[in-house]
């Protein structure tokens, strides 16, 4: 008689198999080689602001191009309304660091942390969403703060 599969109990392995599937888009307020190096270590794909655009770009002028793409935004901007409808009428994905003050090592551990859940939430919802990454890699989606026009 066969016996029962065993579950895995690394969930996170798992979800991080299809990592590779997306790019993620480091915007100008979350680039940093040490968070670049750490998503890649795990296999991301990984694009920084300052190799896309200037220093001085409008949020709305690149986050219509970077969604797009079909990039997911990673940022610890909580973006104003006009940020948030670039992101809902480029049909983009981001995910932002509900405490952006943080020391770059923590908001490493944060995100690498978050990993699972960033890919299951990707997987899962469909576009357009703006999620907010807490200190304890809990996620939340924000699709409230998209207003209706019309």
């Amino acid at each position: 008689m066969a016996g029962k599969k065993k579950k895995s109990t690394t969930r996170s392995a798992t979800n991080l198999e299809s990592l590779e599937l997306y790019t993620f888009f480091l915007d100008r307020a979350l680039q940093s080689y040490a968070l670049r190096d750490a998503l890649k270590a795990l296999g991301a794909n990984v694009e920084m602001h300052r190799d896309h655009f200037s220093e001085d770009a409008a949020d709305v002028d690149w986050l219509p191009e970077v969604s797009a793409r079909g990039w997911v935004i990673l940022s610890k901007d909580q973006f104003n309304w006009l940020e948030r409808e670039a992101i809902r009428n480029a049909n983009g994905r981001a995910f932002l660091l509900a405490q952006g003050s943080l020391p770059g090592d923590q908001q490493v551990a944060i995100i690498c942390g978050a990993l699972p859940w960033i890919v299951r939430i990707l997987k899962a919802t469909p576009a357009p969403f703006i999620a907010r990454i807490h200190q304890t890699s809990k996620i939340v989606i924000i699709r409230k703060e998209f207003r209706t026009i019309g």
